[in-house]
């Protein structure tokens, strides 16, 4: 026993640093068969600190025929007892701490002889990251994450963290945090060759303590407020506004800097600030001018004081600028609108005097030779008249064709209302009717000359000029005088004679009557 212990210590003493194993010659018979001597070994080779190692000893390099060195042929003894007592396995593992001397006795119960190696296992040191627990980020603003000092400290320690994307210097200690988010957090630190040993480590960060966000500054109108909310619950947050007060949310009805901060149970402090400017609303004045007959003009004219600049005046009536002009009575309102969107009214009833209606019946028409004149009587109550042919009665005789107007003038203050009535001679006997003049303008209106008539079983018109040469003819109802003469060229203007020729329907609609004549003159206008 005395000589296992001395070979012991012999093979401790040549070890070398970096897992050199030193055979020992096994009693007889154990004697080498193999390729080489049984020796103890770990893997990784070189041992990191806190992490598992595997260890072992292999007898099979003592055999030449493998099933010598089957396990269950020997009975192993590892040294030393105070550290490996009871470990009787080929291998193990086992987590190192510091540089450790072990050692093996492997007894051959087949052959009844012993082989023995020693080890000197090097560590390298383990890198303690030892994050903080799960932490809460206030502010993300140059947030690093922070193993602990010693592991920064380390010297040959390659760094990598992940999500990388959502880091700053991801391959250095203390990597910045660029995401606002909440995020698990991956360190791995590798120490240099030959250890090349992996620590992990990780940490969860809570960034999801909302910003306080009073929103863009606002621009208000006279009697408009702000409701101002801080979007935190006061029940739990510490809150305070610069009004001094400390709930959730406030109303702000004046011009002012309002700001607010709320510091969170973990201590997040938030803070925002929005400027409220409340403006006066546009103050109108509507300016009339003086009293006016109905019908006639009256200027409007809004005046208008603003803190700010106007943008425009709009008016009841659908009209834009400072001034309008009406004609009737009412109430007409204006308003203004400033360019912060602030609007002011005003409104405004002009004085309108009453003028009188004359009240003439529709244009009629008539046939003269059988009917004969018409009496139109206009009369009112304290007015005087004015009639198209200068008579001034309240009444007039209608006895030739033609458009008569009357103007009447209310005596109490001179407003004056005018009024026509066309008459047209046209007598049934006739059934075709001839204008006395026409405007051949190419305006659309009135511009032939012709007979009108429901219809007419035949019909004959001929025009002359007043030196009695034949300027048009037509033998259908529908086709009039367009004011040109058969070369094309336009007649001049003046007094053209006309004979009309044609033969009525009778009351069957099929038969003709008899011969009916007309002639007359037409006033071509130009």
């Amino acid at each position: 026993m005395k000589a296992l212990h001395l070979l012991v210590r012999a093979a401790a003493l040549c070890a070398t640093v970096l897992c050199v194993c030193t055979p020992l010659r096994a009693q007889d018979p154990c004697v080498s068969t193999g390729t080489g001597q049984p020796y103890v070994s770990t893997n990784p080779n070189y041992v990191c600190e806190a992490l598992d190692a595997f260890v072992y000893i292999n007898v099979a390099q003592g055999y030449a025929d493998p099933s010598n060195a089957a396990p269950e042929n020997f009975s192993f003894t590892w040294y030393p007892l105070d550290v490996l007592g009871g470990t009787e396995t080929q291998s193990f593992e086992m987590v190192f701490d510091s540089t450790l001397t072990l050692w093996c006795v492997a007894l051959d119960q087949q052959n009844n002889c012993t082989w023995t190696d020693t080890i000197t296992v090097q560590v390298q040191e383990a890198v303690e990251i030892n994050l903080p627990s799960d932490t809460l980020v206030c502010d993300l603003s140059g947030f690093t994450l922070q193993p602990s000092q010693a592991a920064q400290d380390m010297v040959g320690v390659t760094w990598n963290w992940e999500p990388s994307l959502l880091l700053l210097d991801g391959n250095t200690p203390t990597p910045q945090l660029l995401v606002d988010a909440d995020q698990w957090y991956y360190a791995t630190a590798t120490t240099a060759a030959p250890g090349n040993c992996v620590y992990e480590d990780s940490i969860f960060v809570t960034a999801n303590v909302a910003p306080i966000e009073l929103g863009m500054d606002q621009e208000l109108c006279e009697g408009e407020v702000a409701n101002l909310d801080a979007g935190v619950n006061d029940a739990v947050e510490t809150v305070l506004w610069s009004t001094g007060d400390t709930t959730a949310s406030i109303v702000a009805d004046t011009t002012d800097t309002y700001w607010v901060t709320a510091v969170n149970p973990q201590g997040c402090e938030r803070t925002d600030t929005v400027n409220i400017s409340i403006y006066d609303n546009p103050v109108v004045d509507l300016v009339s001018g003086g009293a006016a007959c109905e019908g006639q003009p009256v200027t409007l004219t809004a005046d208008v004081v603003c803190d700010t600049t106007v943008a425009g005046v709009g008016w009841s009536t659908g009209e834009a600028g400072y001034a309008i002009t009406v004609t009737g009575p009412g109430t007409y309102e204006a308003i203004a609108v400033s360019v912060t969107g602030c609007t002011g009214t005003a409104s405004v009833t002009p004085e309108f005097l009453p003028a009188p209606v004359p009240e003439l019946p529709s244009d009629t028409t008539v046939c003269l030779e059988e009917e004969g004149p018409i009496w139109l009587d206009v009369s009112q109550p304290d007015v005087a008249y004015q009639w198209s042919d200068g008579s001034t009665g309240p009444g007039i005789l209608l006895a030739n064709e033609g458009v008569y107007t009357v103007t009447l003038t209310l005596l109490s203050n001179g407003c004056q209302d005018s009024a026509s009535i066309s008459m047209v001679d046209f007598c049934q006997l006739d059934s075709v009717y001839f204008p006395t003049a026409f405007t051949p303008d190419e305006d659309g209106v009135n511009d032939e000359f012709g007979g009108f008539a429901e219809s007419v079983a035949t019909y004959e018109l001929v025009v002359f000029s007043r030196w009695g040469d034949e300027v048009f003819r037509s033998e259908e109802l529908d086709f009039r005088w367009d004011g040109r003469l058969a070369n094309g060229e336009w007649a001049p203007f003046g007094l053209y004679g006309y004979r009309a020729v044609w033969r009525p329907l009778l009351e069957d609609g099929v038969s003709a009557g008899g011969f009916l004549e007309k002639v007359g003159s037409v006033t071509l206008i130009r």
